[in-house]
């Protein structure tokens, strides 16, 4: 995920001190993924419209792969505001010592963030909509909005970090990367990471702050895995359903090999560089999204209302 290596050192001297966090699954399972059903009205949910709603909200407590892809990508633009208002400019001016020069670098990144902070959060999708469509339309708000902003912040950031000279990078490394060369646990993909004890809502933040961190990873896996057989059974589809299913099917794995060739490794080891990387991997998430949206539009237009709650449950 974006992370500085120069504005992390708040949680590098938690972690020297013996705190430990817990895993990301706990911000995507907890309180944010609890939401959705809440905002749910129950009492007219008589509508077909709800009744979808219902039925999707419920089967995220299974969370299914392609489920879990999309929420991270929704959610993770309000993160990427919050991780923009936690860099620790005053740290940094500190540890690197900066000179007039790169202390005016700094306040501009400083005055970068903060806009794009604000950007985010009015602009990014303030919940996960329930309906498979919807859902799709919020992940291309999501990544359309975020890009905006890192775009907005890159140049800012690129300027700073080539006022610094090569001392300067040195000592904020060492200062800001946590002892042994531990990876931090909020910088692992979910799937890397332990069954620490939680930590509360401290560990909840923090493990919410690189949401992006594997999002080409598991949304390519998610491509890879329509339960094909549990869906045929279950939304007990007619064969021109079933032909529009395959489509859908067929065009995600199409998408997943293209997702996986385009997506770079995140190894940036700068700043600027793994900005750059991110854009690099939001833009190929977009695309893939893209790609199946039109054969999704199309199944649940072939499927009616009962079949589309079953499908919503199923996957």
């Amino acid at each position: 995920m974006l992370t500085l290596s120069v504005a992390t050192s708040a949680e590098a001297r938690k972690r020297q001190s013996g705190q430990q966090h817990g895993p990301d699954s706990s911000a995507v399972s907890g309180e944010d993924t609890r939401r959705a059903p809440r905002t749910q009205n129950r009492s007219e949910g008589r509508s077909a419209r709800a009744g979808e709603a219902a039925g999707t909200a419920n089967a995220n407590a299974g969370a299914s792969p392609f489920t879990a892809a999309m929420d991270k990508l929704v959610r993770a633009c309000l993160q990427q505001s919050a991780q923009f208002q936690r860099w620790p400019f005053e740290d940094i001016a500190r540890i690197a010592a900066l000179d007039e020069r790169q202390r005016a670098a700094l306040e501009e990144l400083r005055s970068a963030a903060g806009a794009a902070a604000e950007k985010l959060t009015a602009d990014c999708p303030q919940d996960v909509p329930a309906p498979a469509w919807t859902r799709i339309d919020a992940v291309a708000r999501s990544i359309d909005t975020a890009d905006s902003s890192l775009a907005s912040v890159e140049p800012a950031l690129q300027g700073f970090y080539a006022a610094l000279d090569d001392e300067q990078k040195a000592h904020l490394l060492v200062d800001l990367t946590p002892p042994n060369g531990q990876v931090r646990a909020d910088e692992r993909a979910p799937e890397q990471r332990g069954s620490h004890g939680s930590q509360g809502a401290n560990d909840e933040r923090v493990a919410g702050a690189n949401r992006w961190v594997g999002l080409c990873e598991q949304l390519t896996a998610a491509l890879r895995d329509w339960p094909t057989s549990d869906i045929e059974r279950g939304v007990r589809l007619s064969e021109p359903q079933r032909i529009a299913f395959y489509e859908l099917v067929t065009e995600s794995l199409r998408a997943a090999e293209t997702l996986a060739r385009a997506c770079p490794p995140e190894t940036a080891l700068t700043p600027a560089r793994r900005m750059a990387t991110l854009r690099v991997r939001l833009a190929a998430a977009r695309e893939a999204m893209s790609a199946i949206q039109p054969r999704l539009m199309r199944l649940y237009d072939a499927l009616d209302q009962e079949q589309r709650r079953r499908f919503a449950a199923t996957r």
